[in-house]
């Protein structure tokens, strides 16, 4: 939008802009920042809508003592099932592209043959004659049922849809409401499931569902100075039209730092007042992702027919097709036999087997400078950190239980990258308890770390797979014991700033969801992860409640003189 302003501006022109969203809380904010421009905003609602049943849906307990529940993947394939079987259209929407092809084959497997081919997988990475497939059987109501990510979340109108199906809360209360959304936009009656999932924030709403129905939407964030998403604009915008001294009051950030750096990357040449691009670069917007900062893909081959599969972006792939990875495309089971680091291939053969796998990585991160700090009763941070994780194994877990049923070893690069992060101090006090009760004081706060992670997207527009952490009794850095949650993404989002701004009302969700937590010991629903790299070790629940209470009790006395 700010390099349409500027072109604009070249031609003598100057557009009105004129925003929508139905599901931010800051959208004058969110509009000043996509633009630069001011603007007023409207947010009455005169809309017409249909009635809007909505159900939360908490899978039920498999294992008292570890408060374990049945997957909500099989939950979802269950209810998908039988919402097709009642002749009613249904979008059932997976976190991930690997949770829609899983949950696609398990409803396919409940259904009776008559009606296994009504319904299908849709998801990024398809080819797009094979998107644009799905898409018109869907519409055209060829298709009663469709299994997708976010890919068809947002700009599709898909008309008569008559339930939706969340599975796992989608990471912000405007994510859940235009996902629910796709049904019911023709005016009559619709139902909505919102599946819990084993963590700490969908936990959270099954126990407070007041707090979803009574609360705003929530901020969109943005960063157009992360030098990220700004260089590979500027070299767009170079393409478009040469840069000079006039553009900084269109872009954010020090333009002229970024300017230097493409210069001595020899993507922009600079001659007298103006910069110019490369003849070395063609098109520099076709290397511009919308939904990453990654500008670099992998592409899936099927060895077998010497065909492609689709594409990974770049920043994911190690975690996705890994050698001996199984892959999923259109509901058929593949395996990856080779990775070609180099030439950023990835070879797989058909296969079927009764598992699925997960990559499991170890994570380390460095402070490289503070920009900012605040007492609340201990020390909270926030500054630029580098990040450097590595995927060092994958895990074979058998379809439907979920059961790990072995594990094997990775050997693959390191990848780095700089970010923004908050991090805190832990008070002596609850160390001293900890350690006078005999507790482990590591594993409170690895516990600690993992529910602030799962429970930050309450206050943050993200994803739980947006933000990332480390916890340490000694951090090199500092000299001390820290908890880090940082930003997933290169430059940063503004997700753990956001953090630090709220990082009171964070410890406070946090304490009460572990609290509320019937478990022993602590599980998936408050201090568990799936994501951790050192399988859930060491974790103490206990150690972890004395923490939280203790840095809760510290804030409140802080506050209060």
């Amino acid at each position: 939008l700010r390099r349409l302003r500027r072109l604009c501006a070249f031609y003598g022109c100057t557009p009105q802009f004129i925003c929508c969203s139905a599901t931010i809380a800051n959208p004058k904010e969110h509009a000043q920042n996509l633009t630069g421009l001011p603007f007023d905003e409207i947010v009455e609602d005169g809309s017409s809508r249909g009635e809007k049943y909505f159900a939360f849906w908490n899978p039920p307990v498999v294992d008292e003592a570890k408060s374990s529940r049945r997957s909500s993947n099989s939950e979802a394939a269950f209810l998908l099932s039988q919402l097709i079987q009642n002749d009613i259209r249904t979008l059932a929407f997976a976190r991930t592209r690997k949770l829609t092809e899983l949950i696609y084959i398990y409803a396919q497997q409940q259904l009776p043959p008559s009606l296994a081919h009504l319904i299908s997988p849709y998801r990024a990475g398809y080819l797009p004659e094979d998107r644009r497939r799905i898409e018109h059987q869907f519409f055209d109501g060829h298709l009663l049922g469709l299994v997708a990510t976010t890919a068809l979340e947002l700009g599709i109108d898909i008309g008569d849809l008559e339930a939706t199906v969340l599975t796992g809360y989608p990471g912000s209360i405007a994510s859940t409401w235009q996902q629910a959304g796709r049904s019911g936009r023709s005016g009559g009656s619709s139902l909505s499931f919102l599946i819990a999932q084993d963590n700490p924030l969908d936990q959270y709403f099954m126990r407070h569902p007041e707090y979803f129905f009574g609360q705003n939407f929530d901020n969109a964030l943005i960063n157009p100075a992360n030098p990220y998403i700004l260089k590979p604009h500027l070299l767009c915008a170079a393409w478009e039209k040469p840069l000079d001294d006039s553009d900084k009051e269109f872009f954010s950030g020090d333009i002229n730092a970024a300017l230097a750096e493409l210069e001595h990357e020899g993507r922009l040449r600079r001659h007298r007042v103006k910069s110019y691009l490369s003849p070395l670069l063609t098109y520099p917007a076709q290397n511009v992702n919308i939904r990453t900062t990654s500008r670099e893909n992998y592409v899936v081959v099927d060895a077998s027919q010497g065909c492609l599969l689709e594409t990974v972006e770049a920043s994911v792939a190690f975690f996705q097709i890994y050698p001996g990875a199984i892959y999923l495309h259109q509901g058929e089971s593949y395996i990856i036999t080779d990775l070609d680091l180099v030439r950023h291939v990835a070879l797989a053969e058909p296969t079927s087997v009764g598992y699925y796998t997960q990559a499991k990585d170890i994570t380390d991160i460095r402070v490289i400078e503070l920009a900012k700090e605040k007492n609340h009763g201990v020390k909270i941070y926030f500054g630029d950190v580098d990040v450097t994780t590595t995927v060092v194994s994958f895990r074979k877990k058998r379809q439907f239980t979920e059961e790990v049923i072995g594990e094997e070893p990775l050997d693959l690069p390191s990848q780095s990258f700089p970010t923004k992060a908050l991090w805190f101090d832990l008070p002596q006090s609850a160390t001293d308890r900890i350690v006078h009760a005999g507790l482990d004081f590591h594993g409170g706060l690895h516990a600690c770390e993992h529910a602030a992670i799962g429970i930050l997207p309450l206050f943050a527009l993200c994803d739980r797979n947006d933000i990332g952490g480390v916890s340490t009794p000694f951090h090199p850095d500092t000299g001390k014991a820290q908890i880090f949650i940082y930003d997933a993404y290169p430059g940063g989002i503004g997700i753990a700033e956001k953090g630090f701004e709220i990082i009171s009302e964070l410890w406070q969700a946090t304490l009460k969801v572990v609290e509320e937590c019937p478990c022993q010991d602590g599980c998936p629903s408050c201090v568990q992860s799936p994501k951790c790299g050192n399988n859930n070790q060491p974790l103490d629940k206990k150690a972890a409640l004395i923490l939280l209470k203790e840095l809760m009790r510290l804030a409140l006395f802080s506050t209060s003189v």
